[in-house]
């Protein structure tokens, strides 16, 4: 009597590589859709120009959004502040959205559930910046708390931004102040332990040409005390700024 043995699975195998494949069962009308697709992987966007002043998914984003329509490759601060304010709604519409959820899953490069819930906006980080002198450690530990790794991420394109297509924002830019009187200037040799809002502005103006601008907890941070009054001796001596000079030189290097 002849034995009767089950069918073997059909199978495939690729000459090249010698994986094999099983068609799996088809799927019955009952069956329904079945899962949903996943979201194609984003797009590089390494050669951008805006990948210098964005994060990946939010140059996804604006090109997105932008359509046909031209882009600028150096926003100024109106645009792109309003970038960093409307994905920011973006990301915070897809924790509750399955529409706005699928967008974004769709853009980003990281996962929704990793990002901050509420990232420093564009303004707070730019004048975190201005006050530590342009010192992205330093403009991260006033932003940073547990999100730190994506305050990095935003105060390093920003901070970009500022020493390029933003540099006319920046206070090294702005027009030259009134030279501070001598005395002044003097009295400020031993750092007072508290100074009065005159005495900032007199040590702002020796220091680096402008009468605001920087914090003075962040100049301190940025520079310590004893390197303060060697550059207010040095202004006394020859006029010259060391301290303008070396922010104006690190925006420079970018």
């Amino acid at each position: 009597m002849p034995i009767k043995r089950p069918l073997r699975p059909l199978r495939y195998s690729c000459r090249s590589c010698g994986a094999l494949y099983r068609p799996g069962p088809a799927p019955s009308a009952s069956a329904g859709a079945g899962p949903p697709e996943l979201p194609a992987p984003p797009e590089p966007v390494a050669d951008d120009p805006l990948a210098a002043y964005l994060p990946g998914r939010m140059v996804r984003w604006v090109r997105e959004e932008a359509g046909p329509e031209p882009v600028p490759e150096a926003p100024d601060r109106a645009t792109l502040a309003g970038w960093y304010k409307d994905f920011d709604a973006l990301t915070a519409a897809a924790r509750t959205s399955p529409e706005a959820r699928a967008r974004f899953d769709r853009l980003s490069e990281i996962p929704l559930d990793q990002l901050p819930a509420k990232p420093p906006a564009f303004s707070k980080v730019c004048a975190a910046l201005h006050a530590t002198c342009y010192d992205t450690r330093l403009a991260v530990a006033r932003l940073g708390g547990q999100d730190e790794p994506f305050v990095l991420e935003r105060v390093t394109h920003l901070r970009r931004w500022l020493a390029t297509a933003g540099r006319s924002t920046t206070w090294p830019e702005a027009p030259q102040a009134a030279e501070p009187a001598r005395e002044a200037v003097e009295g400020l040799l031993t750092l007072p332990a508290s100074f009065t809002t005159e005495q900032v502005r007199t040590l702002f103006t020796a220091l680096f040409g402008v009468d605001k601008g920087p914090s003075l907890p962040g100049v301190r941070d940025r520079f310590g005390d004893e390197r303060i009054q060697r550059a207010l001796l040095t202004y006394l001596e020859t006029g010259d700024r060391p301290l303008r000079r070396l922010v104006r030189d690190e925006l420079d290097a970018r």
